[in-house]
């Protein structure tokens, strides 16, 4: 029963049934440069900086979840995204591995590296940047630290209608483009 009522939650959530503002309201503020408290992350953010182009952040659970398998191999794995990864973007693989709970049915995560745990987290977390859960993807302006974009698997995907390196170079565009605007 308690696996169907979460199972549940997460999908009113996905489809945006819930109010967005309560996952949202325990949100750590966005981190400044260099003050994540992961230093992976903020590694990988000034090379973004550095080269001027998106922070990529991939919440995956490899070693549990069949969609994060099928995403990652789908998408992850395409060698158009080897390609354009560190070039055309700065890309940061978060792995989760389930770790039972305290009661039937629920579980918590263990972020590889653990030091991710500060700065990406499931629903409930008090990371800066909230996701429901693996795979989802977060399309980051390194500079702001703003979200650009999140994806949540493989329906996400196919609502875009083309390959994640495609959807990220258009996001990023057009993220580029509204600044200039409002500049």
């Amino acid at each position: 029963m308690i696996k169907f009522a979460i199972s549940v939650l997460c999908a009113a959530a996905m489809m945006g049934m819930l109010h967005p503002a309560s996952a949202l309201a325990q949100q750590a503020p966005l981190p400044a440069a260099n003050e994540s408290g992961s230093p992976a992350f903020d590694t990988l953010r000034n090379e973004a900086i550095a080269k001027k182009v998106p922070l990529v952040i991939y919440l995956t659970g490899s070693s549990w979840c069949s969609y994060c398998n099928i995403f990652t191999n789908k998408h992850i794995k395409e060698r158009i995204f080897k390609r354009e990864s560190g070039e055309k973007f700065i890309f940061w693989l978060v792995d989760t591995r389930q770790a039972p709970g305290r009661s039937p049915g629920s579980f918590t995560f263990q972020f590889i590296p653990e030091e991710a745990a500060k700065v990406v987290g499931c629903a409930g977390s008090k990371a800066p940047y909230v996701v429901f859960g693996p795979p989802a993807v977060i399309i980051l302006d390194p500079v702001s630290g703003k979200v650009i974009k999140r994806m949540a698997g493989q329906g996400d995907m196919d609502k875009e209608g083309k390959s994640l390196p495609a959807v990220i170079k258009e996001c990023w565009k057009n993220f580029q483009e509204e600044e200039e605007k409002n500049s």
